[in-house]
């Protein structure tokens, strides 16, 4: 019995459709976004929609859930907790705790098969905001993860976006408006709140923490040190 899996058999699993669902993709592909691959289960868990107190219990559970199904397939053997229980995420990810979080990383062969079946989900976005001080973050679980990271989530941005519309919230263009389908959904997204004041422990909300905005304004945003808030540039517009 194997306790980890190769990246061929995890392209099979991942093709599999009575092994592996929807959630599970959506799951690898939050995390697959993120820096390094890696970022708190509960962080993945506000991603996906869950709310209340433990964001990641769902994710869990679903874990659980998917190693089993896995175990049908391929004799793996999971590795056993001191409370009896088995580590079912260990099949998935390394994992690790960076004070209040537990942070999930994708395992390298997991990461190269969502690579080759092209399950990764990831949509860079790299005209939106540049990393300049990510050299200078703290160490254990970087902002980048929590902040820039965020900003250029797939499931993220759709999230901001489905809720405020893809309409610039600085001077009201509308894409779709100007050019038809070839505009539409076309925008970038701007995180509310610096860099300078994110916490380890922040957690970001898509609805709550971005706003869409167009490119133009977007590069004003961020032209001024310290960053300009929407009101800010709004008024400027408006003289």
């Amino acid at each position: 019995m194997v306790t980890e899996l190769s990246r061929t058999q995890w392209i099979e699993i991942l093709l599999d459709k009575n092994v592996t669902n929807d959630l599970d993709v959506a799951i690898f592909q939050g995390l697959f976004s993120f820096n390094r691959h890696e970022a708190p289960a509960s962080q993945i868990g506000l991603l996906l929609g869950y709310t209340g107190k433990n964001t990641s219990s769902p994710l869990n559970l679903e874990i659980g859930r998917y190693a089993k199904r896995i175990a049908k397939v391929y004799e793996v053997n999971f590795n056993e907790l001191s409370t009896g229980k088995f580590k079912y995420w260990d099949l998935f990810f390394n994992g690790r705790h960076e004070g209040p979080f537990f942070i999930w990383q994708l395992r390298q062969e997991l990461k190269e098969a969502l690579i080759e079946t092209e399950l990764t989900g990831d949509l860079q976005y790299p005209e939106e905001i540049p990393i300049d001080e990510q050299q200078s973050l703290s160490e254990g679980m970087k902002k980048s993860i929590l902040v820039n990271s965020f900003e250029r989530n797939s499931i993220a941005r759709a999230k901001c976006v489905e809720y405020w519309k893809s309409i610039c919230a600085v001077c009201d263009f509308d894409f779709e408006k100007k050019y038809g389908n070839l505009g539409l959904g076309f925008i970038h997204v701007h995180h509310l709140v610096p860099i300078s004041e994110i916490g380890h422990s922040y957690q970001v909300d898509p609805i709550k923490d971005l706003r869409p905005v167009c490119p133009n304004c977007h590069a004003m945003l961020h032209k001024a040190n310290p960053v300009l808030t929407i009101q800010e540039l709004r008024e400027i517009i408006k003289q």
